[in-house]
């Protein structure tokens, strides 16, 4: 005779044995998911890849503009003549940003006294450099573009000229006035487009002051995400709180930033 009790028993030892390997299974997944997550959000909080493509197109002056495809999206500046820097400016200072804004600085451990020593020598040695080589930091007119600045001059003049007999109800000869004015111009020519492309130059250089105040500001910023370790402190946190959740003792963590700053 079959023995009924013995195969339910059996049957009941089977079911349960795939309800804990589904259990384990479900297990597994969802502490692979966590895990992931947990990576994917250090990653995102330590990656500063973002920031500075901003900057380098802010300082290149690129805009933001809608394309075709409806998206908003940086476009290179329509007249490089209006550029401030040149390529060999905005590649120094993002060799300077990239220096510090990084996840070695985020992860750091900083006092208000370490933030405000290490702002004082950046900003300081930020300053020299770019003072002592502003020449090639900063972009100064073509020939071509001072004597069309020139000619543009000139051909205000001519029309100033113009409107001034109009408004004085003056008779007048424009091929006259207009050789008159470049007659005059002749022997200050080499003079003026100088005088134009320095003027250019000292505009350019007005610049200096807002480029210089935004990028220590971005500096500043990131040195403050590592005042006393928050920046680590807030990642060990949700790690720990992951942790507890999925069922594992938490992970030590090493102390030390970037080349031992703050360790304690």
């Amino acid at each position: 005779m079959v023995n009924y009790n013995e195969i339910e028993d059996q049957v009941g030892l089977h079911t349960a044995s795939q309800q804990g390997s589904l259990i384990a299974n479900q297990t597994r997944q969802l502490q692979y998911q966590m895990e992931e997550g947990e990576k994917n959000l250090a990653e995102a909080q330590l990656d500063c890849n973002e920031t500075l493509t901003e900057i380098r197109h802010n300082l290149k002056q690129d805009v933001m503009k809608v394309n075709e495809s409806g998206v908003l999206d940086w476009e290179e500046i329509e007249d490089e003549k209006k550029r401030t820097l040149t390529n060999e400016g905005v590649d120094f200072i993002m060799s300077v940003m990239r220096q510090y804004i990084n996840k070695e600085t985020l992860l750091s451990n900083f006092d208000d006294k370490t933030i405000d020593v290490r702002m004082l020598q950046i900003s300081t040695a930020f300053n020299n450099n770019i003072f002592m080589k502003f020449e090639i930091y900063f972009r100064t007119p073509t020939l071509d573009e001072c004597y069309d600045l020139l000619r543009e001059r000139k051909d205000n003049k001519i029309k100033q000229i113009i409107l001034t007999n109009k408004l004085l109800e003056r008779e007048y000869n424009e091929d006259e006035i207009r050789k008159k004015v470049t007659e005059d111009m002749e022997p200050q020519i080499e003079k003026e487009i100088l005088k134009i492309k320095e003027e250019q130059k000292q505009i350019n250089l007005r610049s200096y002051e807002i480029i210089f105040t935004y990028c220590t500001h971005l500096i500043h910023a990131t040195h403050n995400r590592a005042w006393k370790g928050e920046e680590r402190g807030s990642l060990r946190r949700h790690f720990n709180i992951s942790e507890v959740i999925g069922g594992k003792s938490p992970i030590p963590q090493t102390k030390g930033g970037w080349f031992g700053w703050g360790n304690k």
